[in-house]
């Protein structure tokens, strides 16, 4: 595979600082009133004479380090990018972290219940396992400090630290009252892209992609290896909210699937260097087996990628809504402050050249109109794909409207959503043990719903009772979930998020029973007049 140029949303490379000379600000002149051009030499002086009379005469005082810090940022805002930005030194650590899925810590999820920080997940092999945590578990304190009303994000600041150093935890066991100390070495740990994999249907495959970090490909491989090896001769990708992050990483995964020579994407870009074609490297590693690959439009970016090349290369079926659209590349430039500017330097087209960026005002769309490729294309099958942002779907599935009856809901609720949540899990704790007893496909039932509906009273929540009993299908999502987390934790919740959604249902449905993938195309095609399922919630 050819890669001149290495737009690693993870990669970090030196940069020069920002000066005075780089610095050209016209923020308040808008519309017809701003000059289209002007000379480097107007520009260093219309910025100097600002900064001057900025500095004599505005209401407050601003020092000359603070002034340009901001006209850097004022830089980078006008631009009108929403791919270029600055990072501070906090934000490039949190992309890092996000871009190698490690981080130092004792690996567990948490969530804040009624003011308390509850256990809802303990990944395998990690101090806290090791420790004995289980999911349940409330953390009382921290280091000695009381966590009683703390955020999610406070204890994780507080538990989270350097590897090799130690914590102190005091846990209370769920169903005893009893108080356990325990002491626990932080270690690297390691967070895999696939969140949710099992079989499902007969020899269906299914696992979720939840981001993309420098070891998806690895995880994908070793997932799909492993699904294989129990019996799945079909798969369901589910990308599904899935933002993106490191974009060679997107390209990777497209080469397990597609075979050798195959066209995955291209960039172009104003240098260059930014002008690449990735074509498959290596042999498909699992041969013609059917694929449908879900999609949203939360998914962005590196899912993007994924998504464009499998189409337009006729090897998955892509069922959901159409994507998000974030058709550029950008690559981290690292400043002396410790913060990096994220510069968009290129964009992305799949290998039938349809651009994946979405444009929005009519300005961009004249700009862009040839760029973007707005034609129709043509595959290999003969199926027509539109071009111009985002990846349209083969089959539509997914509601994201929401129904008269959660439009009335969500009126009701109003503003007072933590409300709700709060009440939304003092009914689950009441009513876990229930749960239990069917285990994580257990039934919402009406006893449930009173539940919470009576907890919603007691908070000062007054939603007429006709309202939320017309919204019983939203309601029933949401409280089976928060009972599942409860009852199960993130394990148990994942699995009933799996098996009972509609989107996953189809796709299992499309994919029963075919052994290529151009019978799974001939079955779609076949069943395009049938009404598809919907899944909306609040």
């Amino acid at each position: 595979m050819t890669r001149h140029w290495k737009p690693l949303v993870a990669g970090i490379a030196m940069g020069a600082g920002l000066g005075a000379g780089a610095i050209l600000m016209v923020r308040g002149i808008r519309g017809e009133d701003r000059p289209r051009e002007i000379s480097a030499a107007a520009g260093r002086h219309l910025f100097d004479a600002v900064r001057a009379r900025i500095t004599r005469s505005w209401v407050d005082t601003i020092s000359e380090d603070e002034m340009y810090r901001r006209a850097a940022m004022g830089l980078i805002a006008e631009l009108g990018d929403a791919g270029t930005e600055y990072l501070t030194p906090q934000r490039v650590a949190r992309l890092q972290e996000s871009a190698t899925g490690t981080y130092s810590g004792v690996g567990m999820s948490l969530s804040s219940r009624a003011g308390i920080v509850v256990v809802t997940h303990v990944r395998v092999g990690t101090p806290a396992e090791r420790a004995g945590i289980a999911i349940g578990d409330r953390l009382l304190e921290v280091d000695g400090k009381s966590m009683r009303g703390w955020t999610v994000g406070e204890a994780l600041g507080a538990i989270r630290g350097p590897a090799g150093t130690r914590v102190s935890l005091t846990i209370e066991r769920n169903a005893t009252t009893a108080r356990i100390p325990l002491q626990l070495e932080r270690d690297e740990i390691h967070v895999t892209s696939v969140t949710r994999a099992r079989l499902l249907g007969t020899g269906v495959g299914y696992f979720l992609l939840s981001a993309f970090n420098d070891s998806t490909a690895a995880d994908v491989a070793r997932t799909v290896d492993s699904l294989t090896s129990v019996g799945a001769r079909r798969f369901v990708m589910d990308l599904r909210g899935n933002p993106g992050g490191v974009l060679n990483q997107g390209v990777d995964v497209a080469d397990l699937f597609l075979g050798a020579g195959q066209r995955i994407a291209s960039t172009k870009g104003r240098l260059p260097e930014a002008n690449a074609e990735f074509v498959d490297r290596t042999a498909e590693r699992w041969a013609g087996r059917p694929l449908v690959v879900l999609v949203n439009a939360n998914t962005a970016s590196s899912a993007e990628i994924v998504a464009g090349a499998l189409q337009d290369n006729d090897r998955a079926l892509i069922v959901g809504l159409r994507t998000y659209g974030k058709g550029s590349a950008q690559h981290v430039l690292r400043l002396e402050d410790g913060g990096a500017i994220k510069l968009t330097g290129a964009r992305w087209y799949t290998p039938l050249g349809r651009s994946l960026e979405h444009t929005t005002t009519a300005e961009d769309e004249v700009g862009a109109a040839e760029d973007s490729a707005r034609h129709a294309v043509k595959t290999r099958r003969g199926r027509v794909l539109m071009g111009g942002g985002g990846v349209q779907p083969d089959i539509v599935a997914g509601d994201s409207v929401l129904s008269a009856a959660e439009r009335a809901w969500v009126r009701a609720v109003g503003d007072r959503v933590s409300d709700f949540r709060r009440a939304l899990t003092a009914s689950a704790q009441r009513n876990a043990a229930a749960a239990r007893r069917d285990g994580p496909l257990f039934t919402v039932t009406q006893a449930m719903r009173d539940a919470l509906y009576n907890e919603m009273r007691a908070r000062g929540l007054t939603v007429q009772r006709g309202v939320f009993d017309d919204a019983r299908a939203t309601i029933d999502l949401v409280l089976g979930q928060e009972l599942a987390v409860v009852a199960f934790g993130i394990p148990g919740a994942q699995q009933r998020a799996t098996l009972t959604d509609p989107v996953v249902s189809l796709a299992v449905e499309l994919l029963e029973g075919v052994e290529t993938a151009d019978a799974l195309f001939e079955r779609a095609n076949a069943g395009r007049s049938r009404p598809r399922p919907t899944a909306s919630g609040i």
